[in-house]
């Protein structure tokens, strides 16, 4: 019994010593530690790359939603730059024939076109007297246009209404100019015409466009025989 009871001995010391010894690491930090006991789905993800702007370059404008486009006045003026209207809002059209207000996010715009209604000159005139239904002119004037306005989506669809005075500004890379208000009646000053009474006729949303303007422009500006 004991010369087994020896040979048990001497078969467990050597398995033991025919094991691989485990030694303990220490971990490099405490966020190795906890990463190496971490689910994988756990893990910090991978950062994720800013998106990038559609339309390409549009950030260099004031604001941030301003469309690269052309801004054509009444008078023949040309104003190429960044476009926008109030902060956050979109065109806002009532549709007569729909009995309902559109509301159209300026990215999906490809144009915006005046559309003259009636336009004349209002004379002024005062009551002959207190109590008279009757009509005294004065004989000055000033010109008045009625107007609706054209959106062409870039679905090619259209939405023609009224519009109650919005706003739309062009960032030049200078002063922002205007607002040019989009609105349903205009009236100007006793003494202008119609001529005077400028209005925005159309706005265009296109970075093309824009760029002819301004090459055009650069380019008009260049000393005789100077390249670029």
């Amino acid at each position: 019994m004991s010369l087994n009871r020896s040979v048990l001995i001497l078969l467990s010391v050597a398995i033991a010593a025919l094991a691989p010894a485990q030694t303990a690491t220490q971990p490099a930090s405490n966020l190795d530690y906890w990463l190496e006991r971490a689910d994988p789905d756990t893990r910090p993800a991978a950062p994720v790359a800013p998106a990038t702007n559609p339309l390409g370059g549009a950030d260099r404008f004031r604001r941030p939603d301003a469309l690269p486009g052309v801004a054509i006045l009444s008078d023949g003026t040309v104003h190429p730059g960044g476009l926008y209207t109030t902060l956050d809002r979109d065109w806002e059209v009532w549709v007569e024939s729909e009995k309902r207000w559109r509301h159209i996010p300026p990215i999906l715009l490809l144009s915006i076109q005046a559309v003259v209604v009636e336009e004349g000159m209002d004379k002024e005139w005062r009551w002959k007297e207190m109590g008279s239904d009757e009509k005294v002119f004065t004989g000055r004037q000033r010109p008045v246009r009625l107007f609706q306005w054209r959106f062409h989506l870039i679905d090619d669809s259209v939405v023609t209404g009224t519009v109650k005075g919005q706003p739309l500004w062009i960032d030049t890379g200078a002063k922002p100019l205007g607002p040019h208000v989009l609105h349903e009646r205009s009236a100007g000053e006793y003494g202008q015409s119609l001529k005077d009474l400028v209005y925005l006729k159309r706005a265009v949303i296109s970075r093309r466009a824009m760029r002819e303007v301004m090459d055009q422009r650069k380019g008009a500006t260049q000393p005789s025989g100077a390249t670029e």
